[in-house]
């Protein structure tokens, strides 16, 4: 078995301890602290919440998961323009869910739940058609360096479970 690709270490413990501490402050939050400000204020805390949770797992898991890519799978980040693709992956949701948290906290109050409701789907579909743009002609140019690699990494997985 190789010792690299099993090596999780400390990362699942941390994981169940954020998230723990992610449903108590939830509890906490609804029982205590939810009924003293406006519904779309604690929508607005929700998505804080669940933005830092991201934040905290993801930097946590995709640290490890850099790591664990097989030498042929790290080409690919050599091809132009892949490695900026994977940042903005990231980060444009990140921005989203911080327009959210801005949009929830100062701007929604005096709307209704339908006008929040449509503010909310504008903001996930310019997400999704912001990732569309950036990753779709890219990728139909560079199907076949997907698809070759795709085979060398399916390989080494293949080799790896016998």
């Amino acid at each position: 078995m190789n010792k690299k690709i099993y090596s999780y270490s400390w990362r699942p413990s941390f994981s169940i301890a954020v998230s723990i501490g992610w449903l108590i402050f939830l509890i906490t939050w609804f029982a205590f602290y939810a009924g003293k400000i406006p519904i779309v204020k604690n929508i607005a805390v929700i998505f804080l919440s669940i933005l830092i949770l991201v934040l905290l797992l993801g930097i946590t898991w995709a640290s490890w998961a850099i790591k664990m890519i097989p030498k042929p799978g790290r080409q690919i980040f050599k091809i132009l323009g892949f490695r900026w693709r994977i940042y903005a992956s990231m980060f444009i949701p990140i921005i989203g869910l911080i327009a959210l948290i801005i949009w929830f906290w100062f701007f929604a109050l005096p709307f209704n739940f339908w006008q929040n409701l449509a503010m909310f789907m504008i903001i996930i579909l310019i997400i999704g058609g912001l990732l569309g743009v950036i990753w779709t002609r890219w990728g139909m140019i560079h199907e076949k360096d997907f698809e070759k690699f795709g085979k060398e990494i399916s390989e080494i997985g293949s080799e790896i479970e016998k």
